[in-house]
């Protein structure tokens, strides 16, 4: 290679790291858009707009949440990552919508090589519920009854693929069990069809919560590792004696190829964040754990509950590659 040419290789290479690093210190100069893949008024949504309100404060430009609802908060996966990974579109979403449920239903993304993991600031948590006048006083009773009765029990969740679709799945596969999905498009849907009587069950994140401490609705069992801290004497499945669990974090990401140093702005201004008044009561209204995960461990922990959830999946023979 001749040195002319050489040098300008190098002359280019040296232009791109130093516009980089400008952009990057530069950022935010702008309102940043922040995409929910699920419907007004749920966990995810107000506790994503409580972060949102106090980053902005941090970072000094206005953060803008809008909710774009669909096929389980995965449709508009397929719209970030086609966006400018400039860090000015991003997007909240659970964990699940890479470690799951593209095992479960086609989706218009690669989970593993579309995105920017940006960082986790939750886990979500998960109950079944009926109503306080049902017949069933505990999970064995419930089970019992539809294992009896096919087809009589419809239960509702927030979309198909979720973890709290899964967890139904495989109660119904272990227990021979047929019941109907009705998933709706938020988690405040699902729980008002329970209210309404629509359904017979919800399968669900602590939408649910207040209707159970009023006592209009009533929680079976908690289907995450931990007892709740609102329902200290609701056990877990695996104290059941079922060994499931249902794990997802609420996370922020953004289109592949995002420079490190906004990543690293976003990231830190969540962070900080955090320790809002206004973001812990909005957790707490949900009985959502805090549960903070920087860009490189989340990207390492989705990249392997990917792999050993598809195996689970798989076993169960309910996803798309049985």
């Amino acid at each position: 290679m001749k040195r002319g040419a050489f040098s300008g290789i190098l002359f280019v290479i040296f232009c791109l790291f130093i516009s980089g690093f400008a952009f990057g210190s530069d950022y935010p100069n702008k309102p940043i858009n922040i995409l929910i893949g699920y419907a007004a008024g749920g966990s995810t949504d107000l506790t994503t707009r409580a972060l949102a309100m106090e980053a902005s404060k941090i970072l000094k430009q206005p953060i803008i949440c809008s909710n774009q609802v669909g096929a389980s908060g995965t449709l508009v996966l397929g719209r970030v990552k086609g966006e400018k990974n400039d860090g000015y579109t991003i997007y909240n979403a659970p964990t699940a919508n890479f470690c799951r449920i593209p095992h479960l239903q086609a989706v218009p993304y690669d989970p593993l090589k579309d995105f920017t993991f940006i960082m986790q600031y939750g886990l979500y948590q998960y109950g079944i519920i009926v109503g306080a006048d049902a017949p069933w006083k505990t999970l064995e009773e419930l089970l019992d009854y539809a294992k009896k009765n096919p087809n009589k029990i419809k239960y509702a969740t927030s979309g198909l693929g979720s973890g709290q679709h899964l967890v139904m799945e495989y109660l119904a596969k272990r227990y021979g069990i047929k019941w109907d999905h009705v998933p709706f498009s938020g988690g405040t849907q699902a729980v008002a069809a329970l209210l309404g009587g629509h359904v017979q069950v919800v399968s669900q994140t602590p939408e649910w919560k207040e209707h159970v401490l009023a006592g209009k609705l009533r929680l079976l069992v908690v289907c995450t590792d931990q007892r709740m801290k609102a329902f200290p004497n609701v056990p877990t499945l695996i104290e059941k004696g079922i060994k499931f669990s249902v794990h997802s974090g609420l996370s922020f990401m953004g289109p592949a190829g995002m420079p490190p140093a906004v990543v690293e702005k976003l990231q830190n201004a969540f962070a900080e964040a955090m320790k809002s008044k206004a973001f812990l009561e909005s957790m707490e209204k949900f009985d959502l754990p805090p549960a903070y995960l920087g860009s490189e461990a989340l990207t390492k922990l989705i990249q392997k509950d990917y792999a050993e959830t598809g195996e689970l999946i798989k076993g169960l023979g309910i996803g798309i590659k049985k």
